[in-house]
């Protein structure tokens, strides 16, 4: 994350700040290691003598607002890519695979709902990761009743890395006869794994065409 230069990317959200850079960093740094881990910055202020609770506190206040972490992510990514020997990592990957992660969540969060599958409140985080890597491109925050073919066509168009996204994999959840049109329209496929497939009404890739597997 250092080589990166990453966190010269973040700028304040005021008007000028005075903080020297190398003071900046490292508690960015721990602010995102507190968040990050779930450590807490309470806990992570009490390992270091250098920094308060309140110094981190107001660092992150001031600084690391999400365009800051999206563009710290973003730079993490497209750093990590270049730094891959084909060699010994293979091509660049092209597919990426998505699918949600449920958090509980206090209720005063207005994304916070019932989710029915898990059985308790909270949110959804959509992960969309390179497939050979395992390099997250994008995240996002959604509520339990979201569509996650929505949060997958986002995550595949709007991640702002380097990648180009030729194929989408997903779960049951992430797919839908919209869903296929869309990403179809869009240049990418969407290739899910499906439950029950044997209850779902499949459709030739085109008229005349034979279904994929059959002579």
């Amino acid at each position: 994350m250092l080589r990166t230069g990453c966190l010269r990317s973040v700028t304040t959200v005021a008007d000028r700040g005075n903080l020297a850079e190398d003071v900046l960093a490292e508690r960015l740094l721990l602010s995102i290691y507190a968040y990050g881990t779930n450590t807490g910055i309470k806990s992570v202020a009490g390992g270091t003598d250098r920094h308060s609770e309140d110094d981190i506190r107001y660092t992150r206040r001031r600084y690391l607002n999400a365009e800051a972490a999206r563009r710290i992510a973003i730079e993490i990514a497209n750093a990590t890519f270049a730094a891959r020997k084909p060699l010994i990592w293979g091509e660049s990957s092209t597919a990426v695979a998505g699918d949600s992660t449920h958090f509980g969540a206090y209720d005063q969060n207005i994304f916070t709902e019932h989710h029915s599958r898990y059985g308790r409140r909270g949110v959804l985080i959509y992960w969309s990761v390179e497939k050979n890597g395992s390099v997250v491109i994008h995240s996002q925050l959604l509520n339990c009743s979201a569509s996650e073919v929505h949060a997958m066509v986002e995550g595949a168009m709007h991640h702002g890395t380097d990648m180009e996204v030729e194929s989408s994999y997903v779960d049951t959840h992430g797919q839908s006869e919209i869903g296929f049109g869309v990403t179809k329209l869009l240049g990418f496929d969407l290739l899910p794994r499906i439950k029950r497939i044997n209850k779902c009404k499949l459709y030739r890739p085109a008229p005349g065409k034979p279904i994929c597997g059959q002579g």
